[in-house]
């Protein structure tokens, strides 16, 4: 026989010996062959026994070979194929069996020690030199014994050359066989210690597969299973079955190894990849008489690539560009070479992947940088850290990078970019739109905050002062709540315009929310450069704007903290603006430089201002009530409301120290409400005891704006029971010029309701006549500052007598304010004007003394003899002036 192998002499020296495939059933052939022997043995014993030859008891023989030895023999078959073991009992039984034939039969002794040397010669193959031995022993005295009583004829020498011959035997075949059973074993072991599946199909049993017991241990099927036809289709994929059965039907055909991969399915359901290398042996003929191979399992080296070849597929497609250099002598920085690259990287640096590797760093990177990118990556090496910049730049490109650069093994280096521009410029606008108001473009307060602080910082080096001007713009409440949010936005966005347009490029100007801003000066911030900052920041702001159509006239009002003098670090310098800020605006001056007096006011104006709604809503606001009286009669027809506040810290507080707050903070709404509900209770109190007395009260501006004003109102009257005519309503003229088209709207549907109205603090505001002829009014109160120097001022004078008579004119009832002597009582009496209130008559007292006063008949005559005297006058009348 021919054998053509296609693998290599290592595996030649396996595959030319199967024994160790078959080591479990060559022993288990062995046993049934000794039982087939046994049972031809027997049987030709028996028929010998039947002829006259085996002696005068060969009847007796045959039955004991036929009825005692067969079943005998036919119990260890039943044994061998139930257990798949022959016991070792057998070798002993077969002995004494022999002995206890010779004992019946002694003539028989010659030939069964014959029969009992083959015993001993199938028990030394079959069981081993020590159990052959051992049996063998018991035959050999068990005999012995039987000759020592039954002295056969001429057994004596065949029993000295069966001793002599068996133990040769047993030595010799024992010898062997242990050889044998040693060298399968060792096969066995070997084979079955490799970490795979060795498989071998025998040509002359097609429907029996060998496979060593790791195929057990890697798939979890036994391995009887695989013998059964057809087993080991049955575990291939489906998917793969139809083409592995085609390949391994056409090595047998074609006689050729043949190596291929395909799935198997495990007993636990897992996928099993597996490489199987086929080996055919053919004969002479070219006939396949063995197939063998080696089956491994490469289910982790399958998943390794699969996550290998996604890893190579998600670098060949990220946009992320991947440098390998390795650095080819450690002590050369000119060896670091290129790679590895990714198509990405490729077209970053323009050079072909094919063309770029394994050319050195300077080659591949050609950039004006590039020798501190080369030196970054040596140091990656050398250090075994890595490093990361999020705005990296290649050259002079405009794209900006994320670089990432890391170890690798073997004095190599990684390095990844990934195009982060969009990413960057989109950062750039958030950090520019964190730093920057959104209407007007200006810095905001945190970019301010930053700006002063790196100033202080350089201010505390150098010694040149630092100035901050807070600015809050006037009326800029009044325009968006007139106007809308619209014109207001527009009005910051001109106004930001114009500060920029009179303000140095190296100030800093910046909105810190709604209307106010803020000017950083750090060159020439002394005391008198800021002042004149602020000044023409008020010049320009002067100036009307033009919204839809609309000219609009405001103002600022400024205050200005310096560094180091008023503070040296950015909150106090920013805190200390502020007040001095405030502190402009009550001033009316417009600019106001801070000083350390100005805290104590600016803290109780918070204080105040967080407790005013406390005060509303406790009743700590007490009114008082300054009677108006006819200049012709003498008796007082009204009194106007005054609010105080009754603090209990600060005891009485007059409205100048508060109502500005409550304008500001919004809560003039519940406070104007608070005063019209106590002084129309206070004045239905009064009708009800019989004092004809109408009440006075004043209104903000921004009770305008309040759209519910006079529908409340309407209902507080009704609620009341007071007679609509015994309330009258001011408003000053400054406050009604802000919008006097709003103005005239809200006291007509305010004079409707049947109250009075009146135009206080006539004179200051610049009312256009136009305007004044047509509002709803039924009086004016000329301004205390006309009435208290009329005796003095010509001018003066002129401005009330002017009032008087275009208020007769008009219709209107004339009222002068703030009279406080004789002098003045007289002129205006003289003037004709129709009422007076001041000093003179009564300071604003509660409402039970202003009661208890006037029910005086004393008090009374008092007033009217007052009223007499300031009449009649004393000496000549002031020139200009007639009765």
């Amino acid at each position: 026989m021919r054998r053509r192998m296609g693998g290599a002499a290592s595996e030649e020296g396996w595959s030319s010996d199967t024994a160790f495939f078959e080591a479990r059933d060559r022993q288990i052939e062995l046993w049934r062959m000794v039982i087939r022997a046994r049972y031809a043995a027997v049987a030709a014993a028996a028929l010998l026994a039947t002829t006259p030859a085996a002696g005068p008891k060969h009847w007796w023989l045959a039955a004991i070979a036929i009825f005692l030895v067969i079943p005998y023999n036919a119990v260890y078959d039943v044994l061998l194929r139930r257990r798949g073991v022959l016991p070792n009992t057998v070798a002993y039984t077969d002995q004494v069996v022999a002995v206890g034939i010779i004992a019946f039969a002694p003539e028989l002794t010659v030939p069964l020690l014959v029969v009992m040397l083959a015993v001993a010669a199938t028990s030394a193959v079959a069981f081993g030199r020590r159990v052959a031995a051992q049996a063998a022993l018991v035959g050999a005295i068990g005999t012995g014994v039987v000759m020592t009583i039954a002295q056969p004829e001429d057994a004596v020498p065949v029993y000295l050359i069966y001793l002599v011959a068996g133990a040769f035997i047993i030595i010799v075949v024992g010898s062997v066989s242990e050889v044998e059973r040693r060298v399968r074993h060792r096969y066995a072991e070997l084979m079955g210690g490799i970490d795979a599946v060795v498989w071998e199909q025998v040509s002359r049993n097609p429907s029996r597969l060998y496979v060593n017991r790791r195929a057990e241990e890697i798939f979890g099927y036994p391995v009887s299973d695989w013998r059964r036809p057809g087993f080991w289709g049955r575990t291939v994929h489906p998917d793969d079955r139809f083409e592995a059965a085609k390949a391994y039907r056409e090595a047998i055909r074609k006689g050729q190894n043949r190596e291929l991969e395909y799935r198997m399915i495990a007993a636990d359901g897992r996928v099993v990849h597996v490489h199987d290398r086929m080996r055919v042996e053919t004969d002479g003929e070219g006939r396949a008489v063995h197939v063998r191979g080696v089956l491994l399992d490469v289910t982790d080296r399958k998943e390794a690539q699969e996550q290998v070849d996604q890893l190579m597929n998600l670098v060949e497609r990220i946009r992320l560009a991947l440098f390998v250099f390795r650095l080819a002598d450690p002590d050369d920085d000119e060896s670091l070479t290129l790679i590895a690259v990714n198509p990405e990287a490729s077209m970053i640096t323009g050079v072909h992947p094919t063309a770029s590797v394994g050319r050195r760093f300077r080659e591949v990177i050609r950039l004006p940088d590039a020798d501190v990118l080369m030196d970054n990556l040596l140091d990656v090496i050398r250090l075994d850290e890595g490093w990361m910049v999020d705005d990296f730049k290649l050259g002079t490109s405009k794209k900006v990078y994320a670089a990432h650069a890391f170890p690798l093994p073997g004095h190599a280096v990684g390095l990844t970019l990934q195009d982060v521009t969009e990413r960057a410029m989109a950062a750039e606008v958030l950090r520019r739109q964190a730093l920057h108001d959104g209407l007007t473009g200006l810095p905001n307060r945190t970019l301010l905050n930053d700006r002063l602080r790196q100033a202080l910082q350089h201010a505390e080096v150098s010694g040149e002062p630092v100035a901050l001007l807070m600015m809050d713009l006037d009326q800029f409440k009044e325009v968006n709540d007139a106007l809308g949010h619209d014109h207001g936005d527009r009005l910051l966005i001109e106004m930001s315009r114009r500060l920029q347009g009179v303000l140095r490029d190296v100030d800093t100007i910046a909105r810190l929310g709604g209307d106010e801003f803020a000017v950083l000066m750090t060159f020439g911030a002394s005391e008198q450069g800021a002042v004149d900052v602020a000044q023409r920041i008020r010049e320009a702001l002067e100036r009307p704007f033009r919204l839809g159509g609309i000219s609009v006239q405001t103002s600022a009002s400024i205050g200005i903290a310096l560094a180091p003098a008023h503070g040296t670090d950015a909150e106090t310098l920013a805190q200390r603006a502020d007040v001095a800020m405030y502190t402009a605006k009550r001033g009316g001056g417009g600019i106001a430089m801070y000083a350390p007096e100005h805290d104590q006011s600016s803290i109780r104006r918070l204080a105040l201002l967080g407790e005013l709604r406390r005060a509303i809503d406790d009743d700590e606001l007490v009114l008082h009530y300054q009677p108006v009286v006819d200049l012709c009669t003498g008796e007082v027809r009204s009194a106007e409301a005054l609010v105080r506040w009754q603090h209990p810290e600060f005891g009485l507080m007059p409205p100048g120290e508060f109502i500005e707050l409550a304008e500001v903070s919004g809560t003039i709404h519940a406070l104007t409400r608070w005063v019209l509900e106590h002084a129309v209770r206070q004045a239905q109190s009064w009708a009800g005891a019989g004092l004809e007395l109408s009440v006075a009260v004043n209104l903000s501006v921004r009770n305008l704006y309040d759209p519910d004003l006079v529908p409340w109102l309407s209902d507080l009257l009704t609620a009341s029971g007071l007679a609509a005519d015994r309330l009258q309503l001011e408003i000053t003229e400054s406050e009604l010029m802000d919008d006097p088209l709003l103005a005239m709207e809200v006291l007509g549907r305010i004079k409707a309701l049947g109250s009075t109205t009146s135009i206080d603090d006539f004179g200051t505001g610049y009312s256009s006549l136009a305007y004044l002829k047509n509002l709803p009014i039924d009086q004016l109160k000329i301004d205390r500052s006309f009435v208290g120097t009329m005796a003095r001022d010509e001018s003066d004078l002129t401005i009330v007598r002017s009032t008087i008579d275009l208020s007769h004119n008009l219709g209107l009832m004339v009222v002068a304010e703030g009279v406080e002597d004789r002098t003045a009582l007289r002129m205006l009496a003289d003037l004709g004007c129709d009422r007076a209130q001041g000093y003179v008559v009564s300071r604003p007292i509660p409402a039970d003394e202003l009661e208890r006063w006037l029910r005086d008949p004393a008090a009374r005559r008092d007033l009217q003899a007052q009223l007499r005297s300031s009449l009649v006058p004393d000496d000549l009348p002031p020139s200009g002036v007639k009765r």
